[in-house]
């Protein structure tokens, strides 16, 4: 299913488990998180052909890791890196984005750098 990121019900969901899948790696590099959202639905948020995963993750809190935030972005300065990497190799990334997940539990944040995602 294809929703727009920015528009899901991010604030107050919960963090449950993330799973980084590199069985095709260099050809299928995907993340997936599992999240609860507020009304109690869970889903999978696959991201699919990922090339930067940076987490910075807080641990030994005894809390649920609920969401602050979930923004897509189409542009900062690690996109920038990434494309001028990669456009060296003849590889265009000019769809990447970068998906920032920031926890209200333990202050965590979590940036996906890939071509796409979508909910299963």
């Amino acid at each position: 299913m294809k929703v727009d990121f920015n528009s899901l019900p991010w604030h107050d969901a919960e963090l449950v488990a993330v799973n980084i899948d590199r069985s095709n790696a260099g050809r299928g590099d995907n993340i997936s998180l599992l999240i609860k959202w507020p009304d109690g639905r869970k889903n999978d948020v696959v991201f699919e052909d990922c090339y930067f995963f940076d987490a910075k993750m807080n641990f030994g809190v005894v809390a649920k890791e609920t969401i602050l935030e979930g923004v897509c972005l189409g542009e900062n300065d690690r996109i920038l890196e990434i494309k001028k990497k990669w456009q060296s190799l003849g590889i265009s990334l000019d769809g990447i984005c970068c998906y920032r997940i920031i926890t209200n539990s333990t202050n965590s944040k979590i940036e996906i750098y890939a071509l796409s995602y979508m909910l299963s």
